[in-house]
């Protein structure tokens, strides 16, 4: 399922003519410098939760440009908007998607964002997805015999005296700790 979220993004971002870039990954990798813009940055962690078999789903992602100039970051944020408007559309209509876009969506412009100073635009999007997977498969993924193989925890430690050294491994410390004055 998290594949799937992750390629209709990452197929949207691909054919999108503007985007040169995917990332999915945590925001602070983002504006390392690495990138090339303009980016779809697609933020890990995806939300999701099960109601009645289907899946509500919430993520988020950021198309984001490098400015040249302080007077360009308006017109770069509404390009951003404008693409990643069309991207939720088009998943919108596209019957394959195997998702359906709720319309609460939300966007937040962004400005100096990270540590490239990158602008551009935030979508939150909440979707719902059927849960795919095929009930007749559960037992198989089960083994009612099984057990763990018993691992060694701890590794072992020598504790053989060196010279003008001697452990007493088998004698207990005495702790003589004062509770109260006398």
């Amino acid at each position: 399922m998290i594949k799937t979220i992750l390629n209709i993004f990452r197929q949207q971002a691909q054919e999108h003519k503007t985007i040169k870039a995917f990332y999915y990954n945590r925001n602070y990798e983002l504006g390392s410098g690495n990138e090339a813009h303009p980016l779809f940055w697609l933020e890990d962690p995806v939300y999701g939760r099960n109601e009645n078999n289907v899946f509500s789903n919430s993520v988020n992602f950021s198309i984001l440009f490098l400015p040249t100039t302080e007077e360009s970051i308006s017109h770069l944020q509404n390009l951003a908007f404008s693409i990643g408007l069309n991207i939720i559309e088009r998943i919108k209509k596209n019957p394959l998607s195997e998702i359906s876009i709720r319309p609460d969506w939300t966007y937040t412009t962004l400005r100096e964002y990270y540590d490239n100073n990158s602008c551009g635009c935030r979508f939150s999007i909440n979707f719902t997805q059927v849960n795919m997977q095929n009930l007749c498969l559960i037992e198989e993924q089960f083994d009612v015999e099984k057990e763990f193989d018993d691992a060694e925890i701890l590794k072992s430690f020598d504790v053989s005296a060196t010279p003008n050294n001697d452990i007493f491994y088998q004698k207990l410390p005495d702790f003589d700790i004062k509770t109260r004055k006398q």
